[in-house]
């Protein structure tokens, strides 16, 4: 059993992510932007991070960087629709930050499933 924080601004995603992880038996934490986010990890110390990019107040963009500027063990999962901009692309942009693994929306949950998985083993 591992903590899970789940990131996303839309309630319908959060609420599917967490049900998703609940289910595969870890504990969910919740929140709805990355302020929110990097306050509750730093009281919980999560084991995995499940972050939406677009979100409003703090970005996962954002999130990510100071995640991994003051906890640089973090594993996380960056989730978007994505976007891209000539070589622009968000989920390329996510991982040259930082981030472990990218999904894009909408989400398969046998691929959510298994990275999970993943990171936990690493």
């Amino acid at each position: 059993m591992a903590v899970i924080l789940v990131v996303d601004d839309d309630d319908d995603s959060r609420w599917m992510l967490a049900a998703l992880m609940k289910r595969d038996g870890h504990v969910v934490i919740e929140a709805a932007d990355g302020i929110e986010a990097s306050r509750l990890f730093r009281a919980h110390r999560p084991d995995v991070v499940l972050l939406d990019l677009f979100m409003p107040n703090q970005d996962g963009f954002q999130t990510i960087r100071e995640l991994r500027r003051e906890f640089p063990g973090t594993r996380i999962i960056a989730v978007s629709a994505g976007w891209s901009v000539g070589k622009e692309d968000s989920m390329r942009r996510a991982r040259l930050l930082g981030a472990d693994v990218t999904i894009r929306k909408p989400i398969d949950l046998d691929v959510m499933r298994h990275a999970v998985k993943e990171l936990l083993a690493a």
